[in-house]
């Protein structure tokens, strides 16, 4: 074999005492991982336990023990295993040299001397062929000595009680007290939550719920169950301690008024501390204003106005009103007109309309809501409604002092709002032949657009044809401009002829 094959051979039994190396640096790294794992665990589960400690200090521990095992993993174990797996950083030939020399005397400066009269040869051509020869002879020296037996395993095994004694002292707690571990484990995976220590009585709310709307009172009651039962509990919250009203030996209550927000609590008593309970106090749905427009009826000739801030309103009967709530913390407004409720249209965020013609006299209730509130206080407000009246008729009869069958009449009508009708009414024939009997209704002039005129009215009888036996009843009729419910009619009293 030639001087470069037995070069490399040499170079190859150096690269396996590297692997090899490296590969016990790994396995050394796991045994002081371990040791260092099973002792942190042991000393802060323990400890944890029997401190009870508090949450910030759980964190502490926590993130101590995570930051500790990352530290032995990045110091102990990467290097070396990115180095076996030929990913990182290794030693050079000289250095492994060096090591291989330190086990093996006889070999020390041959192995070391050979690694640099290769680099002397590559350096200076003109004599490689008799340093090739002295490589060459030194490396046939060196072929017996197997190099990756300067690395002993096995001694790694003096190291293992490192982990045996935590390891062991955890299986022995597993199996004598496994609480001590369990609880503790659990208290630091959840390290940011609180959790109360273990008392001889239990704290037991009796309460179905700690909901309240904002404003209201909440009375707590309060049981507890146990052994050893306090003489006195106290409530901690918002940085003040009160002391709960006993009723009996294991009865307590205690009043929490005008809550305005969320209020977190605790209970304590003979140093025992309770897990902190929360009353959620849901925002009260209020109404805070509303505005109104109103639309008049057209007969009326009234002009629409809006009014700011209207409850209680007095308006003509017929008017269209329409109303704009404004409310605080509500998603829907129940609205009822005479105790019938009517849905009412949501315009935007807390802003509400609805819009009703209004006929008689009402009552209308407002309650806001949200989702969780279903009843709130409630306003009632009236509605005085202003009817149209019937029109009046006054009439003064005349006959006319040249004939006995002309009439003259004078009359005045009024009404509130005007007219649409006046006219002069009779029948002829005899009233025992309804068959026969003839009926006429005939306009008066008059200006119905006033809520007050005269009118005069001429009627001869000369011109209808009366026969001896007829009789004739005759009276006016006025009707008014009521476009709500109908023209309501007023006649003046019937007279015979």
């Amino acid at each position: 074999m030639n001087s470069t094959g037995n070069y490399e051979l040499l170079i190859d039994k150096i690269n396996v005492f590297i692997r090899k190396y490296y590969f016990n640096q790994f396995l050394r790294g796991l045994i002081f991982l371990g040791a260092g794992l099973f002792s942190a665990y042991v000393v802060i589960t323990v400890s944890e336990y029997f401190g009870n400690f508090n949450t910030s200090f759980r964190t502490i521990l926590f993130y101590f023990f995570i930051i500790l095992n990352l530290g032995f993993i990045g110091w102990l174990i990467l290097p070396p295993m990115l180095a076996w797996l030929k990913l990182g950083k290794s030693l050079s030939h000289d250095q492994a040299a060096e090591i291989i020399g330190r086990h093996f005397s006889d070999v020390q400066d041959k192995l070391l001397n050979t690694l640099q009269l290769k680099k002397q040869a590559d350096a200076d051509p003109q004599h490689g062929a008799l340093i090739e020869a002295s490589i060459d002879q030194k490396i046939e020296a060196l072929k017996p000595v197997s190099f990756p037996s300067a690395i002993n395993i096995r001694e790694n095994s003096k190291y293992l009680k490192w982990v045996i004694f935590p390891a062991g002292l955890i299986c022995i707690i597993a199996l004598a007290a496994p609480s001590v571990l369990t609880e503790s484990t659990k208290k630091l995976i959840r390290h940011n939550e609180y959790f109360a220590p273990v008392a001889p009585f239990n704290f037991m709310l009796q309460n179905n719920s700690l909901s309240v709307v904002q404003g209201d009172d909440l009375k707590l009651d309060l049981k507890l169950q146990g052994n050893k039962l306090p003489a006195d509990v106290y409530v901690e919250t918002g940085g003040n301690t009160f002391k709960l009203d006993k009723d009996n030996l294991t009865r307590f209550h205690f009043l929490f008024t005008n809550l305005q927000q969320n209020t977190v609590f605790t209970l304590t008593a003979n140093g025992f501390t309770s897990a902190p309970y929360q009353i959620k106090v849901n925002l009260r749905p209020a109404l805070l204003h509303f505005d109104v427009d109103l639309s008049y009826p057209a007969y009326l000739h009234k002009k629409n106005e809006s009014l700011p801030n209207a409850g209680d309103l007095t308006i003509p009967a017929g008017t269209i009103v329409k109303w704009h709530f404004h409310t605080q913390n509500a998603t829907a407004l129940r609205f009822a007109m005479n105790d019938i409720p009517a849905p009412v249209a949501s315009v935007g965020p807390d802003a509400f309309d609805y819009q009703e013609k209004v006929i008689k006299n009402s009552v209308y209730k407002l309650n806001p809501l949200n989702a969780t509130v279903s009843h709130s206080d409630s306003a009632s407000y009236r509605i005085n409604v202003i009817a149209d009246e019937p029109p009046t008729i006054t009439v003064q009869e005349k006959q006319d002092s040249v004939s006995l069958k002309a009439l003259y009449f004078d009359g005045t009508i009024q009404d509130d709002h005007g007219f649409s009708s006046l006219t002069f009414n009779y029948k002829v024939g005899d009233p025992m032949d309804k068959l026969h009997l003839k009926s006429y209704s005939k306009p008066v002039k008059a200006d119905l657009a006033q809520t007050q005129s005269n009118f005069f009215y001429y009627w001869n009888l000369r011109d209808m044809g009366i026969k001896p036996g007829d009789q004739v009843t005759y009276y006016f009729e006025v009707a008014d401009n009521d476009a709500v419910n109908g023209p309501k009619k007023s006649p003046v009293a019937r007279k015979n002829y």
